[in-house]
């Protein structure tokens, strides 16, 4: 039985996941050593002391209720998300899985179960959802991030406030100048609506082409000057040596088959 022990404690030891048990209040009555590595901590630093005593305070409240519902039916429970602070002050994303310990009456006396660190997978997705939801040439919010923004204040009981732009004159810059002309107009314009959205507590996005939006919160409001004054200033633009080519290649094309064009550019452009 001796041998078996430390078997059994050997194989928790070098598991790479944290091995824990809790008490009926969520006191740690163990800890394998891997807490080291997830928190940070020695075990001895966290016996008696509960998940929530790692988390910050909004995710402590978060868990808790999630876990007091779990606890109050007595069930098991697998890959719960939560994000804990190391003893250094770094953030650590652990999943947790546990099983509830019952007397012979049914009794809760706590919980066993495993931590496991997916701070880099939880990085991983949440470039994904980013990457997602947002337009890749300004990094504004897209159309189906705004699309969420609005549902979600909508359900809330919000009435928020929609302002709708597109940009004059935008093709001409694109036909004559090339689409790296025009990015670059898309580009500056979307940083000074974010930088308005910024300051004014105001959502910014692109849901496409030249066209951009501004959610206001319920009861703002918003000049049509304030936004005048922000795109007002203009953009410089470089027609480079690609892009003349690309012009007088389009030319040549129209003109006739076989044809050639010569471009100049001068030595800043």
């Amino acid at each position: 039985m001796r041998r078996e022990l430390a078997r059994l404690r050997e194989m928790l030891e070098q598991n790479s996941d944290w091995i824990w048990e809790v008490d009926a209040q969520g006191r740690y009555t163990y800890a394998s050593r891997q807490c080291i590595a997830l928190l940070g901590r020695e075990p001895e630093e966290v016996l008696g002391c509960t998940p929530f005593d790692f988390m910050p305070p909004a995710e402590a409240e978060r868990v808790g209720r999630i876990f007091g519902a779990i606890a109050a039916e007595r069930r098991p429970f697998s890959q719960l998300l939560n994000r804990n602070l190391r003893k250094d002050g770094s953030l650590v994303v652990l999943e947790t899985s546990g099983v509830p310990l019952l007397d012979p009456d049914g009794t809760l006396l706590g919980y066993r179960g495993i931590d496991r660190d997916i701070t880099e997978r939880e990085a991983a997705n949440e470039r994904l959802r980013h990457i997602a939801r947002h337009d890749d040439l300004t990094g504004l919010p897209n159309r189906m991030y705004l699309r969420e923004q609005l549902a979600e204040r909508l359900a809330a009981g919000q009435r928020p406030g929609v302002i709708s732009l597109d940009l004059d004159g935008f093709k001409p810059i694109n036909d004559r100048l090339g689409h790296p002309a025009g990015d670059r107009v898309l580009t500056e314009i979307g940083r000074r609506l974010a930088d308005l959205a910024a300051g004014h507590g105001l959502f910014a996005a692109r849901p496409g082409g030249d066209e951009f939006v501004l959610v206001l919160p319920d009861g703002a409001e918003l000049s049509s000057e304030a936004i005048r004054a922000a795109l007002s200033a203009p953009i410089s633009l470089t027609a480079g040596m690609l892009t003349r080519a690309d012009r007088a290649l389009y030319e040549a094309k129209e003109a006739a088959k076989e044809a050639a064009r010569h471009s100049t550019v001068s030595g800043d452009g």
